[in-house]
């Protein structure tokens, strides 16, 4: 599932200023609304992106009429948008296409995310459209089960915050439901979690439709430990257990919580799963 990254390298405030400074045309309104737009950018630094502490801009006080506000909140989500050479084109496009990363940070699945969330949807937060804080990358399923869902029933975040949140640790668990031969699966939260974060992982994790996804997947998955323990039997060059901590070493050095980093993690925490593999009759077919 999700990782902490690094934030990007440019000054979102810094960044603002020289977006604002470059755009000629609604010149009037931009000027209008830089300072309050400055300090809408600032708390959401201070806030860490929570909703509880932010309320959408009120365009209509730099704005001569509702109709020209509605007009203006559409140049203020254009930003996200600009020709090549305007910022912040450049910025955007190293956080989509060079941000290093082998898999989403979002949800975790493995593979290069090329698109960019905005963690508060910018279309009731049209001021943040371009706030690189706001922009992180995402596989594209994860843009389509997000869409504009972006805060609880209390009013803070549903979704971890890859910027702020401290998630670099093991999240959650799969549980493997018997029978081994061919197991169900459900989720557990680590329950050594602080009460906040166990609350908040798990409302991402119903956000972004993580176990449905995975079970899409899960099968082929369990299929390559069982290969595993055959391969331990048979070879003998490494043990079951060795084989799948050398498994879980290489996919948590793509995250922690990456879902091979997770699935593997899960197996060896469970012992009663990890003694059937190792001593009971397995198919090398599914």
């Amino acid at each position: 599932m999700v990782a902490k990254i690094p934030v990007p390298e440019d000054d979102s405030i810094d960044l603002l200023k020289r977006i604002l400074g470059e755009r000629v045309k609604y010149k009037t309104f931009y000027t209008n609304i830089r300072n309050d737009l400055i300090a809408q950018y600032q708390l959401y630094i201070d806030s860490k992106g929570c909703p509880s502490q932010l309320s959408p801009m009120d365009l209509i006080g730099y704005c001569s009429s509702p109709g020209e506000a509605e007009k203006r909140k559409e140049s203020l989500k254009g930003l996200y948008s600009p020709d090549k050479k305007k910022l912040p084109f450049e910025q955007l496009e190293k956080i989509r296409k060079k941000n290093g990363l082998t898999a989403c940070p979002v949800c975790g699945e493995p593979g290069r995310p090329r698109t960019l969330d905005h963690c508060l949807p910018k279309a009731i937060f049209p001021e943040f459209a371009a706030n690189i804080l706001n922009l992180v990358p995402a596989c594209d399923w994860c843009q389509g089960e997000k869409l504009a869902d972006y805060k609880t029933a209390a009013g803070y975040r549903s979704f971890i915050h890859p910027y702020f949140d401290d998630v670099n640790r093991p999240l959650f668990s799969i549980v493997f439901l018997p029978p081994y031969t061919t197991p169900t699966i459900s989720i557990e939260i680590k329950d050594d979690l602080p009460e906040k974060l166990q609350e908040l992982v798990a409302t991402h994790l119903i956000g972004v439709g993580f176990l449905e996804r995975f079970n899409e997947i899960f099968d082929v998955s369990y299929q390559t430990i069982k290969r595993m323990a055959l391969r331990a039997r048979t070879h003998g060059n490494l043990t079951l257990m060795q084989s799948l901590e050398e498994a879980f070493l290489i996919a948590s050095d793509k995250a922690v919580n990456s879902w091979d980093a997770v699935f593997y993690r899960s197996v060896l925490e469970d012992q009663e799963l990890v003694t059937f593999l190792e001593e009971q009759y397995i198919s090398e077919y599914p």
